[in-house]
């Protein structure tokens, strides 16, 4: 008859499990800083006031011009997610838990995915997401105010082109604000029971069990850091959208300096792009102009 699981043997498995874990948030697939900074949260969610005040310098005329947040500001909720991993007892018993490393560093890795899915989906949303000036983050009619103070009869702006392909977009990211952000408020987490003998889970399944546990969301910033399109993505469509976003203005006219520096796609318009982009010359043999001229990034995550 075999001697029963040992408190040593489990501490083994905790090791193991946990070192491997930790192994997999080592490896870097975070393609969400691509496109996305990161902001901590403190509580069950984040207010973003400061999204409605675009960093810039004004001429001192007069007293300081103190901006107040405005009113459609709006506040992401963070949401909680989980994985679990059970080990059969069998195979603690039997030293026979060695494939489960993979598992639990795979565990790991997911913590990435689960972080580029959320920046992600927010941006493939975000035709349909409501922004900080209260359009959607991706649209045609964006007030712009004609005074520094957000004050006068608003003209509109257009960050978005409508079609109906697959969504690519024009980013600036290498600015300290983003157009996207990932806020995350508890880092990712390998929860197990430190005397999981005498677990009642473990008398009821046979298993011992492991939980994952991360909480955050993604979130929209700046939307004049980013032109979304689905219109087909063709060398007339790149250029007019990088004009747009050029010529964006803040409140009162003057110039952001916006220069778009990504290109990101998702699998239906990774040839169109790579050929945009990445080739020296066109297809008729003349010098494409547009080659490098911005960063390409293909993302599985962009499309359906």
């Amino acid at each position: 008859m075999g001697a029963p699981l040992t408190q040593a043997q489990l501490d083994a498995l905790n090791t193991t499990i946990k070192a491997r874990f930790n192994a997999g948030l080592k490896v870097n697939r975070e393609d969400w800083r691509k496109v996305a900074g990161y902001v901590t949260s403190d509580s069950s969610s984040n207010t973003y006031e400061w999204l409605s005040q675009f960093p810039a310098f004004r001429e001192w005329v007069g007293p300081r011009q103190h901006k107040v947040a405005k009113e459609t500001a709006y506040t992401v909720k963070n949401r909680k997610f989980e994985n679990t991993l059970d080990i059969p007892v069998d195979k603690v018993e039997d030293d026979e838990y060695g494939m489960y490393g993979d598992v639990a560093q795979s565990y790991g890795e997911s913590v990435y995915d689960l972080q580029n899915d959320l920046v992600f989906g927010r941006i493939g949303n975000a035709i349909a997401e409501i922004c900080y000036d209260g359009q959607y983050f991706f649209d045609t009619d964006h007030p712009v105010y004609p005074n520094e103070d957000g004050s006068g009869v608003a003209t509109t702006v257009s960050n978005f082109q409508a079609g109906a392909g697959e969504l690519w977009m024009l980013l600036c990211t290498n600015r300290a604000p983003k157009p996207f952000y990932l806020q995350e408020r508890v880092k990712p987490q390998l929860v197990s029971k430190t005397n999981a003998v005498n677990s009642d889970y473990v008398y009821e399944n046979d298993a011992i069990s492991y939980g994952g546990r991360w909480r955050g969301e993604g979130v929209c910033g700046f939307w004049q850091l980013a032109y979304g399109s689905k219109a087909e993505l063709t060398e007339a469509n790149f250029t007019a959208n990088f004009k747009a976003m050029m010529k964006v203005t803040r409140d009162g006219g003057s110039k952001l300096g916006i220069i778009p520096n990504l290109l990101v796609v998702g699998p239906d318009n990774m040839a169109a792009a790579e050929a945009l982009i990445k080739a020296i010359n066109k297809a008729n043999g003349a010098s494409n102009t547009n080659y490098n001229k911005v960063e390409l990034l293909v993302s599985p995550w962009i499309g359906s």
